[in-house]
């Protein structure tokens, strides 16, 4: 069965590898659309078509506007779009969050953000234009992403030294292990234990013990998706969780979806979303 949608993902200019992880261009072209969201990792992103809403925690917010931002989600939100859904952006590591918009990831979970609210209103300007280019065929879906970078790119600011080594300390923990022990990481870390706790959520959205959970299903869900997965790399991505139908319920809840490989309808969409080389990079 051929895929639903289009889904290309292209490499940062260099100097914004940074900050941002992937530049990608989404095309859905049903006229209804629905499915869930893992909100994995912050976003900016156009939407020249396409409009709906989002669930989070039974509410539902509107999906409306030329441009959003999100900062993650606690878990995979359900979602239903009027199509043609096209989106084009950026996915950004929790330093370029921080460095774009100087505000707190924890305060912005489980939200589709107007970016007019953390980036300033010119981007209404930027967004409406550049949408309409792609409308009018003059941009392509990989120009539009990469006219995404280069407008973002002299709007990254500063972060303090001592706080953008922590986010490489703490990408660099998450990143030792399916299941990366809490006091590794404190003892690691010149601040106290509440201290710590305090930071890692300002700059990831979650403390660590939840943003090591998130990531542990995450990383399960992307490579049980791997075709040429062998029975012994399944075994100790297993071993990660207390059996298997614990890792399944981690895996939806954070994921959206059942893994085919574990009984699991095919989910094509969220195979390509969360593709490891998404989070290879993760601060």
């Amino acid at each position: 069965m051929p895929p639903r949608f289009h889904l290309e993902y292209f490499d940062p200019p260099a100097a914004l590898q940074r900050y941002v992880l992937t530049l990608f261009s989404f095309v859905w072209d049903e006229p209804v659309i629905s499915d869930r969201h893992p909100g994995a990792l912050a976003q900016f992103s156009l939407f020249p078509y396409g409009s709906g809403w989002v669930e989070f925690a039974g509410k539902r917010d509107s999906l409306t506007g030329e441009a959003h931002m999100l900062a993650g989600f606690s878990s995979a939100a359900p979602f239903a779009m009027k199509g043609p859904w096209h989106a084009i952006g950026a996915s950004l590591s929790s330093l370029g969050w921080a460095a774009l918009t100087q505000k707190p990831a924890n305060r912005f979970v489980d939200r589709f953000i107007p970016p007019q609210e953390l980036i300033g209103g010119e981007v209404l300007s930027f967004a409406a234009d550049t949408n309409e280019h792609y409308r009018s065929g003059k941009l392509s879906g990989k120009q539009a992403a990469f006219a995404v970078a280069d407008w973002l790119a002299p709007r990254f600011g500063e972060v303090p030294e001592l706080h953008e080594r922590l986010i490489g300390q703490v990408t660099d923990w998450l990143g030792g292990s399916f299941n990366p022990d809490l006091e590794d990481l404190f003892s690691a870390l010149p601040y106290s234990r509440r201290q710590a706790e305090r930071l890692v959520e300002r700059y990831f959205g979650f403390p660590p013990a939840a943003l090591a959970r998130k990531y542990r299903a995450i990383r399960a869900a992307s490579l049980l998706a791997e075709h040429n997965l062998t029975s012994e790399e399944q075994a100790r991505i297993e071993e990660a969780f207390y059996d298997q139908p614990h890792m399944i319920r981690e895996i939806r809840r954070y994921c959206g979806y059942t893994p085919s490989r574990l009984g699991g309808d095919e989910e094509p969409l969220f195979q390509a979303m969360l593709r490891m080389k998404n989070f290879n990079r993760i601060g």
